[in-house]
């Protein structure tokens, strides 16, 4: 049977995460260290493996990762309390870490919650799963390039009349522009992979035609302000993603990624990947309203999701 496997220290803190995965139904295996966790792997089969911040920059943690990918896990994901978000970089610079959250609870376990649910379900797409049921999107399908600049623009004003501070409608202008400029210009590949928009000017005017157009939904529920770019060509993957965050910086040449991303990730609260390989691209941008800036913490999540077929 399909399992969970949680690699964490601390007693309170396995009861706790396995009282939170519980809910999915699976086994929930626990070890206490990475060499417990790797012996168990000879047993089990984890859909999952989640593994505790403090022992995830150690060797051994790529070599569970890379064994739990080899034995078909879905994700290997790292949870990093407020406390340990100094090992950002190093966690970063492993490559290998599919989704890191790092808000503490009671934040945490709604992240994990639907993190484990998308995994487990292959549900993935709809930034409605990280805000409030019933909570409205507007929707605005983009047919050329030279929108950008207006569709920015109001998504600030909209998201200032509706009560938010100048800090999230400046965040949200910069993550909207720069994720829409790359859906634009760097997602759209040929037949043979090559980005064949990424060198044009950013302020030259195209036409988007049906495959490439590029659609835009925004929504806030009081707690996120979530904003969702998609595009129909699906060529940004899990490695170019990882291989980009290991350095802290997106400038990947290949289709969908650009240093957009990166600042993008640097200027929210968690970065969402819903990856349809060669259908579509779905990134979900998520910014934190609750606390004032000097709350923040100097860390976002992420997550790399892939559609099984």
């Amino acid at each position: 049977m399909p399992s969970i496997l949680i690699v964490h220290p601390d007693r309170k803190t396995q009861r706790v995460v396995q009282r939170i995965l519980g809910v999915t139904g699976y086994r929930v295996d626990i070890a206490d260290d990475l060499e417990q966790a790797i012996r168990l792997l000879a047993n089990v089969a984890p859909v999952l493996v989640v593994v505790d911040g403090s022992a995830v920059t150690s060797p051994r943690a790529v070599e569970l990762f890379t064994e739990a990918r080899a034995r078909g896990a879905e994700a290997c994901m790292t949870l990093l309390g407020a406390a340990d978000t100094a090992k950002m970089s190093s966690i970063l610079a492993l490559g290998a870490v599919t989704n890191l959250l790092v808000h503490p609870m009671p934040v945490l376990a709604e992240e994990l919650t639907i993190t484990v649910q998308k995994v487990i379900k292959n549900d993935l797409f709809g930034a409605e799963k990280y805000l409030l049921w019933g909570t409205e999107l507007e929707e605005t399908m983009i047919t050329r390039g030279s929108q950008r600049p207006m569709l920015v623009a109001e998504l600030s004003e909209q998201v200032r009349s509706r009560g938010q501070s100048a800090r999230v409608a400046s965040m949200a202008m910069l993550v909207a522009d720069e994720l829409i400029s790359n859906a634009i210009h760097n997602a759209p590949v040929d037949a043979a992979g090559a980005s064949y928009r990424k060198d044009l000017p950013r302020d030259r005017e195209l036409e988007l035609d049906e495959r490439h157009r590029v659609r835009m939904r925004w929504g806030c529920d009081a707690r996120y302000l979530a904003i969702e770019i998609t595009d129909y060509f699906g060529s940004l993957d899990r490695d170019t993603i990882l291989n980009a965050l290991s350095r802290n910086d997106v400038r990947e040449s290949g289709g969908g990624a650009g240093m957009g991303v990166a600042l993008a990730y640097r200027s929210c609260d968690h970065l969402v990947f819903n990856l349809a390989p060669g259908r579509r691209t779905e990134i979900v941008a998520l910014i934190d309203v609750r606390h004032p800036p000097t709350e923040r913490l100097n860390a976002s999540s992420y997550n790399v999701f892939v559609e099984r077929a």
